[in-house]
């Protein structure tokens, strides 16, 4: 069975989006969306990324590789094309009941909203994906992680649906190539002619990461954001609706422009901020568990380190543990991933009150 994970998150209005066309799979089926009349993902491919990547697509992923293999047999042609590859409209349909319109999606800012939608076609074809054979290990790893963390809102979990669905399918990797679902996604999506535009912003969320920025002030609409370590700089729409003071730290996925030329960045799950301790005692936190290296090396170690973490439930187990408050629009957390007792929440913590 696959995953669960067509989840909401009313506070950035994550929902699932009109899908169409079902991909036939060797043991399964796939749904993807490929509609020639849709005019909301029309730019061309080439959009600049807003920070350096460590989750690039390569050759050399063995799960996607075999996956890929497997439905290119199953529709009989060295060279499938998704129109080949149709079948059960039926299902299709009944899937389709549960999602939203586009007129819903119309009142979202353009940038939002072309997140939202691709983010709602990598959840709907992860549904299909992983009830495959060959894609057990991802469907065991969050599956895992829905049983540990219960990701909804808080108080019931600070590991709110947008912040969980982004881990799920874009940071759970598995070595030795550290796929994830989003890479398989992307393979299985150029093999069988997802459209390009729909390609490259899924490629832009599996590029993501989870980073914590300063505060700079807002400009209109706008806030701005500091990566520190980084040195980034970037102007965001934060569909949560916080707006929060300067000097506060977040912790957050921040997505770049989805279109070539666009200017706003895209604060895509509920801003975390961090209440304790300050900028100083993070960066001497980077400080401790970064290597000593050169600029560029420093930089691809933090992003890593924000992504993957030193292990797969790191910066999970950070927002469970270092839960503090929350309003509709922000969660507010406290403490040090690498310090227990300084995390509100954590084992060391809870075994001192028992």
């Amino acid at each position: 069975m696959g995953t669960s994970t067509r989840f909401q998150d009313n506070s950035i209005h994550e929902r699932p989006l009109p899908n169409k066309y079902l991909l036939s799979g060797p043991e399964g089926n796939v749904l993807v969306r490929c509609g020639q009349e849709d005019s909301l993902l029309t730019a061309p491919v080439g959009t600049v990324l807003f920070l350096n990547t460590v989750a690039r697509v390569v050759s050399g992923m063995p799960i996607a590789e075999k996956l890929v293999a497997k439905m290119k047999r199953q529709v009989r042609g060295k060279v499938a094309n998704l129109k080949d590859a149709m079948a059960g409209r039926a299902a299709a349909e009944e899937l389709q009941k549960t999602v939203v319109t586009r007129e819903d999606l119309a009142g979202f800012h353009p940038a939002h909203a072309a997140y939202v939608y691709a983010q709602n076609q990598v959840s709907v074809m992860s549904e299909q994906i992983t009830a495959l054979d060959d894609m057990a290990p991802f469907a065991d790893i969050v599956s895992e992680a829905e049983d540990l963390y219960l990701p909804s809102a808080p108080p019931m979990s600070p590991l709110t649906m947008s912040y969980f669905t982004c881990w799920a399918f874009f940071d759970a990797c598995v070595e030795p190539a550290n796929e994830t679902i989003g890479t398989t996604i992307l393979e299985v999506g150029a093999a069988f002619g997802m459209p390009l535009d729909l390609l490259r912003l899924v490629r832009l969320m599996q590029h993501s990461r989870m980073g914590v920025f300063v505060h700079d002030g807002t400009e209109g609409s706008l806030v701005v954001l500091r990566e520190p370590v980084s040195g980034a700089v970037c102007r965001a729409i934060v569909p949560a609706g916080y707006r929060g003071r300067k000097g506060e730290l977040w912790f957050a996925r921040v997505l770049p422009p989805p279109f070539p030329g666009g200017a706003e960045h895209v604060v895509f799950t509920t801003p975390y901020i961090l209440l304790q301790p300050g900028l100083a005692e993070w960066t001497a936190y980077f400080g401790r568990v970064l290597p000593q290296a050169a600029a560029l090396s420093l930089i691809d170690a933090y992003e890593r380190h924000m992504k993957y973490g030193p292990t797969r439930h790191y910066w999970n187990d950070f927002v469970f543990e270092g839960y503090v408050n929350h309003r509709t629009e922000a969660i507010f957390l406290a403490g040090l991933p690498d310090v227990p007792n300084s995390r509100p929440h954590s084992p060391h913590n809870s075994a001192r009150i028992r």
